[in-house]
This record gives C-alpha cells, sequence and structure tokens, in this order.
C-alpha cells in the first residue's frame, strides 16, 4: 500500500479510536474510512433525480442485472456494488449483518415497495460480483433519486454526496439538467470529488436531438463548474441486454463502450490520487468537528459552576423561545405556500376557460376546409396541436412564476431562521462563538420532469355518432357537429391538463418545502446541540472527582492532539 494511504488509513482509525466515547457517529464514520481506505477501495456514488436509469446504468457496466429496476422510482436505500464472489450482504443500522440466500428478493430491502419506510432498519446492502470492471477496487454506489415523493430517499441520496469518493451524475434525455441537478453538481464541486456526466436513454433521440441535448447540459455544467464538462450519451438498457446476450456494445448503446473505457482508465491512472484527495478532505473534517467540540467544552468548563449552571439555563429558554419562533414561521410559510397553490389553481382554470376563444377559430379554419370524410381525424389532431402549443408555453410562465415566488418566501424564510440562530449566538457568546453553514435553498426546477399529456380518444358511443354523421347529415350539418365535438374536447383537454399542471407545481412546491424545512431546523437544532452538549459535558467534568476530571481532560488533549495531527496530515491548520 502506498505510504501517504496507510498514513491516512492509520490516522482513521486513530481518531475513531479516540473519539468513540465523546461521538460515536464521527468514530463511526472515521472507522469506515478507514476500513475503505484498507480495502483499496473507491465508491462512486450513481446519482440524479428518479428514473433516470441509475440502476440499470449500473447493471450495463457491470454486465449483469444486480440491483432492482422498474416502472415506479424504486431505490430507497444505497446499494454498494462491488468485486467480489458472487452474493449480498444486508448491513443494519444497529451495525449487525445478513447473508442474503440465493432465494431472497434484494427488492425486499432496498426498494420503498419492498421496505416501505425502511421498516428493516437496513443502512445499506453490499452485493458482490464478479466484474472485471470493479476488481481494482472500484465501487459503485446505487442511490434514491432526488426529488421522490419520499423525503427519506431524498435524505439518503443526500448523504451519498457526502460521502461518495467520486460521483457518475446520471441525467436523461427527455428532461435534462435540472435546477435540483445543478444544486447537486454545485454540492459535489464543493467537496471537489471527480464526477463523470452521464445523459441516459440515448435511444430515444436522433442525432441531430442528441447533439442539442449534449450542448444544452453541457452549458448548463460550464455556467457550474466553470469549464466546460465531458458529457457522454448511453442507452443503458440496450447495453445490458447487449451484455447479457454477450454481445459487444455497439451504436445501439450510445456511448457506453466509451464511457466504460474512461471508467476504466480512470481507475487504473488517477484513482490513487483522487483516493488520497477524498481520504484528505473527509479526515480533516472531521478532526475538525472533534478540534471545535473539545474547544468549546474547555471554555464552558473554565467558567465557575454557577455562572455555567446560570447561562445553560439561560440559552435553554432562549433555544425553547427560537424553537417556537421557528415553529411559527413555519407555520407562516406553509400558509404562504398553500396560498401560491391556490394562486397557481386560479391562474391555470382561468387560462383553461379563456383560451378556446383564441384556439377554436383554428379548428374553425380546418372545418372549412378539410373534406368531410377526414375531418374528425384532423380536428382530433388539431385539438392536440392546440392543446400542446397554447398550454405549454403557459404552463413554463406559470412555473417561473411559482419559481420567483418560491425563492422569495425560502430566502424571507431563511433570513428568520438566520435571525434565530444569531440571537441563540448572541445568547451563548460568554460561553463559546457559533457560526451557522450557509443554508442553501432548494429550488422548484421547472423542467424536473416531461409534463406529459394524456389525450383521451372518443369512446365508442360518440364514435358511432361521428361515422352516423358523414353517412346521413348534410355535409354542413355534419362539419357543424364535428366542430362543435372538437371544441368540446379542446375545452375538455384544457381544463384536464390545468389540473394536471396545478397538481404537478403544487407537488414539486410542496416537496421542496419540506425539504427546505427539514434543513433549516436541521441547521438551528446541530446549532442548539452543539452548546448545550458541549455545557453539558463541562458540568458532568465539573461534579466528577478530580482524578476522573482530569483523565477526561487528558483525553481531551490527546483528542486535540490527533485532530491537530490529523489536520497537519492533510494539510490544513489545526
Amino acid at each position: 500500500m502506498d505510504g501517504e494511504l496507510e498514513a491516512l488509513r492509520e490516522a482513521s482509525f486513530e481518531l475513531a479510536r479516540c473519539v468513540a466515547s465523546r461521538s460515536p457517529e464521527v468514530a463511526g464514520r472515521a472507522q469506515r474510512l478507514g476500513e475503505r481506505l484498507g480495502w483499496g477501495r473507491f465508491h462512486v456514488s450513481v446519482i440524479g433525480e428518479f428514473k433516470r436509469g441509475k440502476s440499470t446504468l449500473i447493471d450495463a457496466l457491470v454486465g449483469e442485472a444486480v440491483v432492482p429496476t422498474g416502472a415506479i422510482p424504486l431505490t430507497s436505500l444505497a446499494t454498494e456494488v462491488s468485486y467480489g464472489t458472487p452474493g449480498a450482504t444486508v448491513v443494519y443500522l444497529d451495525g449487525t449483518t445478513r447473508e442474503l440466500a440465493a432465494g431472497d428478493n434484494l427488492a425486499d430491502y432496498v426498494t420503498e415497495t419492498g421496505n416501505p419506510g425502511n421498516a428493516a432498519q437496513v443502512a445499506r446492502v453490499e452485493v458482490r460480483v464478479l466484474s472485471s470492471l470493479l476488481e481494482t477496487g472500484l465501487v459503485l454506489v446505487d442511490t434514491p433519486g432526488i426529488g421522490s415523493v419520499h423525503l427519506h430517499n431524498d435524505e439518503t441520496a443526500e448523504q451519498a454526496v457526502l460521502d461518495g469518493d467520486g460521483a457518475i451524475v446520471v441525467l436523461s434525455v427527455d428532461a435534462p439538467l435540472s435546477e435540483r441537478e445543478r444544486a447537486m453538481v454545485a454540492a459535489l464541486l464543493e467537496r471537489q470529488v471527480p464526477m463523470f456526466f452521464v445523459v441516459n436513454k440515448a435511444d430515444h433521440l436522433d442525432d441531430e436531438d442528441l447533439e442539442q441535448v449534449r450542448g444544452f447540459v453541457a452549458g448548463g455544467l460550464e455556467a457550474v463548474l466553470g469549464t466546460m464538462p465531458r458529457v457522454w450519451h448511453v442507452a443503458a438498457l440496450p447495453g445490458l441486454r447487449s451484455r447479457q446476450a454477450g454481445e459487444e456494445l455497439g451504436p445501439g448503446c450510445g456511448e457506453l463502450a466509451g464511457f466504460e473505457a474512461e471508467l476504466r482508465r480512470f481507475v487504473k491512472h488517477d484513482l490513487q490520487d483522487t483516493r488520497l484527495a477524498t481520504a484528505r478532505r473527509e479526515l480533516a473534517r472531521l478532526a475538525g468537528e472533534m478540534s471545535i467540540s473539545v474547544e468549546i467544552a474547555g471554555a464552558s468548563l473554565a467558567m465557575s459552576a454557577a455562572v455555567l449552571a446560570e447561562r445553560v439555563e439561560a440559552f435553554r429558554a432562549a433555544a425553547a423561545a427560537e424553537r417556537q419562533a421557528l415553529s411559527d414561521d413555519r407555520t407562516l410559510l406553509d400558509r404562504d405556500v398553500a396560498a401560491l397553490s391556490e394562486r397557481v389553481g386560479a391562474d391555470l382554470a382561468a387560462f383553461a376557460r379563456s383560451a378556446p376563444a383564441e384556439l377554436v377559430p383554428e379548428l374553425e379554419r380546418i372545418a372549412e376546409a378539410v373534406p368531410v370524410s377526414r375531418l374528425e381525424d384532423e380536428l382530433q389532431g388539431a385539438v392536440e396541436r392546440c392543446v400542446r402549443s397554447g398550454f405549454e408555453e403557459f404552463r413554463r410562465e406559470e412555473a417561473r412564476v411559482v419559481e420567483s415566488a418560491w425563492q422569495e418566501m425560502a430566502a424571507t424564510q431563511r433570513s428568520r431562521v438566520q435571525a434565530r440562530v444569531n440571537a441563540l449566538r448572541s445568547a451563548a457568546a460568554d460561553l463559546f462563538d457559533v457560526t451557522l453553514p450557509t443554508v442553501t435553498v432548494p429550488e422548484v426546477s421547472e423542467e424536473r420532469e416531461r409534463f406529459f399529456y394524456l389525450f383521451v380518444q372518443v369512446g365508442s358511443t360518440t364514435e358511432g355518432i361521428g361515422r352516423l354523421a358523414r353517412r346521413v347529415l348534410p355535409a354542413g350539418i355534419a362539419r357543424r357537429h364535428l366542430l362543435d365535438r372538437a371544441a368540446q374536447q379542446l375545452r375538455s383537454e384544457l381544463d384536464k391538463h390545468a389540473g394536471r399542471a396545478r397538481w404537478d407545481l403544487s407537488q414539486r412546491l410542496d416537496s421542496v418545502r419540506r425539504r427546505f424545512e427539514v434543513t433549516v431546523e436541521r441547521e438551528l437544532d446541530q446549532t442548539i446541540s452543539t452548546i448545550l452538549g458541549a455545557a453539558e459535558r463541562a458540568d458532568e467534568m465539573r461534579r466528577e472527582t478530580e482524578q476522573q476530571r482530569q483523565r477526561k481532560l487528558a483525553e481531551d488533549e490527546a483528542m486535540l492532539r490527533v485532530a491537530g495531527a490529523t489536520l497537519a496530515l492533510c494539510g490544513q491548520e489545526a
């Protein structure tokens, strides 16, 4: 093993041992990092919004169907696919494991259908396959799609972004590069992990359209990254089928063969340097957390018991007041979001009522120009075109209105939370200085998914009337009859799609609101927990015997030394 890699591995284990009693969560992360370095593994998270084909891409790359795929958003937990004797291990949240038998279904553990809400308390599942791509230590991590209807799936996907040593960002030709995906790339950029960009379902478009998608995606990514990235077009499902049939990856698989070759090149030539860089960053983050924790406890311990008790009590009261204030703020935000949803519904309903006046003249023109024998089909096509051309522009504009209104609401809420934390910082100023990490405001993505038009064909009874009209009615009356039917269908389709658009936009808005509220409340809770945890530790130490207190102080000093040495090893100052 490389000397620096071995040093980082030992530092990970040392940090884990040193902080085990103070912070089991940090100790666990450090322990797992050391184990990964010892295994020589490099975890690449396959991430993206739901239904982009992430699981199918993994299957295509390893050459067999190893992770569940399906027609609905499936994956709810991380599945790590690595090299080894074929099999799978379930790792539970309590640290216990279970080997899956040959007849066990992986979907029962890692999908929302098989394990709703993670009732089985699974942390992750580790799948082993004999894939040459993974033989050198590459681990592909299948993750839940961001933007899922299940909040815990989003949280798992976000954790994969934080934990991975690298990422394959999977986009799709039918909904390329949403705002949520841009934010995800920005988070990866902040962590400075290597990224690969894949646009899946390339077999759905012709070459000209594919190049337009490539230009759009590359341009959008350049705005985030500052450089123009390489974007690969792949067709994962045809690729998997080719592999299962023992065939080479042909043109029908897009650039899947080239992307796989680039992954192999990366593993062979760049993996070591990347592994070192990501290990340094992760270790530095863990060591920094513990260093701050020890310093806070030391500052609290320096106070007299009476002063510390008084300030802790005052801080608890301030924390309770700020939590209540945040609850009130959330009620205001919920009210504003509900009002915005009502406004969207009213706007869409008004459009559905007014649009026919502008669109029906097109139907009248067709009714005058097309022979009666073809008129019903021509009018049906015209209804679809009118709804698409007229409605889509309005829907997009409405999405922009929603986006703008949400950004304003979220910015207001974020400033409220910042004020709450500032108030707590002020209340705890005599204890220690508190900083609040920047809260990233999630956005309602206009192109989170393609809007689906579901045109309902006319039923059998009215079809019979249409045929009868063409056979027995005079041409003029038949035209009027068919035109009236088409105009009625136009109104019905507009009303139906207005309802779908309202649901689509309101669901996005509600989803992003919930995630945002969880994010900002976590910031406040973390601030409160850090302050009280440090103060309570100092108070406990004060009540202990001198020998016990000196032992813990010695442990803290040792922890500071380990944290300082770790930061120095990682090239950072303590």
